[in-house]
């Protein structure tokens, strides 16, 4: 599947921690090298290694190195999972080896300690020589649906059957807020699996590997599991196979990725494809609904579900709860022509004269959101040439940058591109850098 939700995330910031749980006191403390209770004496910063060397004075040593100064490693940016450790406050540190240092982060269960006796790591940590024997498996079932904002709400699954099978088999069931729990296991390897409830994707079985006093957590979610199945086929009846689909509920607005609640699959060689776990609804379905073919060779066109390439043209597919509609068969129509059409450019400056050097774009509007468009430099006499596709629409514009910073556009151009294309002219027009929005629609005059 290619990388729908890079697209659809990528206003968010490029750098961020982000961290693997769950990761409870009692797993973390058995595979953790180095915790400790310290007071940080003194906070070094080296700016050059973008890193701050936290000085501890050790009041409780529980796993590791048995020193009573220790140096922790943490990087001075909280984006890189830094740890943002004050002088003079106590913290329980989780620390492990990298490169030869003891170093910590965000990820870690370290924190500050203000109340040693209401610390809730501190007290199981304290109390393990008197905790009895076993191992412990828990975790926490439910139901995820989509909302508006592009996110999950989720609800707990109360009496779903737990089999955890190993050195020892127990049967629990999920409580009213969708926990459950295992105590008492001998150390070992397990299989943890459940049956999700009917017309509710299938939750997978998890392998784990508890100690003697240690446990491990396990999250599942589901949702349902309703599914649009078919085949794919290619103008000339053979099996379209590795084409990427996309399915959406009917009505959503191309211009809100984020309120999206889609569907997307591969098509297998053979042509069939399966969209899984789809939220009752109307839905249409269509191949390069978005994006291009990433592959050279692959299908261009963006054509939808029964055979067009019209999106007005599109029949819905209802699902309801949990409800499989199958055998669908999906003929493409013959793909977009191959880009054969030399498509020449001249930018001019606003007294008239050739721009050199101009960036020049070719937008494909066969897609509903803006893809990557071809991009030419002019030659030193504001000249540039395409190899477009016969019989498709584009938008051509051009900008250039100053040597002073500045920047300048030339409003698009729209051409239905011809084998014997006549040559364009765009003219700067505004004194900033993109003049994509003024965009003309297809229906209005250019």
């Amino acid at each position: 599947m290619r990388a729908f939700l890079a697209f659809v995330l990528a206003a968010r910031a490029a750098l961020a921690c982000s961290c693997v749980g769950p990761n409870p006191v009692c797993s973390a403390y058995w595979n953790t090298p180095v915790v400790f209770l310290g007071h940080v004496v003194r906070i070094e910063t080296i700016r050059d290694a973008g890193e701050n060397l936290v000085h501890f004075e050790a009041t409780r040593l529980y796993r590791g190195i048995p020193s009573k100064e220790l140096v922790v490693h943490t990087s001075t940016q909280g984006s890189a999972c830094g740890y943002g450790f004050a002088e003079g406050h106590d913290y329980l540190v989780y620390g492990y080896i990298a490169e030869g240092k003891l170093s910590t982060g965000l990820c870690t269960r370290t924190h500050e300690v203000t109340d040693r006796d209401a610390d809730a790591d501190l007290q199981w940590i304290e109390g393990l020589s008197k905790a009895p024997p076993g191992a412990s498996v828990f975790g926490h079932i439910v139901k995820l649906s989509s909302n508006q904002e592009g996110g999950y709400d989720r609800s707990a699954i109360a009496g779903v059957k737990v089999s955890i099978a190993g050195p020892q088999l127990k049967t629990v069931s999920s409580e009213d807020d969708g926990n459950f729990r295992a105590d008492g296991l001998a150390p070992g390897k397990y299989v943890v699996s459940a049956a999700a409830p009917r017309q509710y994707a299938p939750f997978g079985a998890v392998n784990v590997t508890v100690k003697d006093r240690a446990c491990t957590e396990i999250y599942w979610g589901t949702k349902l599991d309703g599914h649009i199945r078919g085949r794919a086929y290619f103008s000339d009846g053979t099996p379209a196979g590795g084409l990427y689909l996309t399915a959406k509920l009917a009505g959503s607005n191309p211009h809100e990725p984020w309120t999206w609640q889609a569907g997307h699959t591969s098509t297998a060689s053979d042509g069939t494809f399966d969209f899984p776990e789809l939220a009752p609804g109307s839905y249409i379905f269509a191949v390069n609904m978005d994006f291009t073919g990433l592959r050279e060779g692959d299908y261009y066109r963006r054509a939808f579900y029964p055979g067009t390439v019209h999106a007005s043209e599109a029949a819905a597919v209802t699902v309801g709860p949990g409800q499989i509609v199958d055998d669908l068969r999906f003929d493409l129509p013959p793909d977009a022509a191959k880009p054969t059409a030399g498509v020449h450019v001249t930018v001019l400056d606003f007294d008239g004269k050739p721009v050199p050097r101009a960036q020049v774009l070719a937008y494909d509007d066969i897609w509903e959101n803006s893809v990557t468009p071809i991009n030419i430099r002019a030659d030193e006499t504001g000249k540039a040439t395409f190899t477009l596709r016969p019989g498709l629409h584009y938008d051509i514009e051009a900008y250039v940058s100053y040597p002073d910073g500045t920047q300048a556009c030339a409003e698009p151009v729209g051409v239905d591109v011809q084998a014997d294309q006549a040559p364009i002219v765009l003219a700067l027009s505004h004194h900033f850098g993109n003049c994509r929005p003024f965009r003309k629609s297809r229906g209005e005059s250019r």
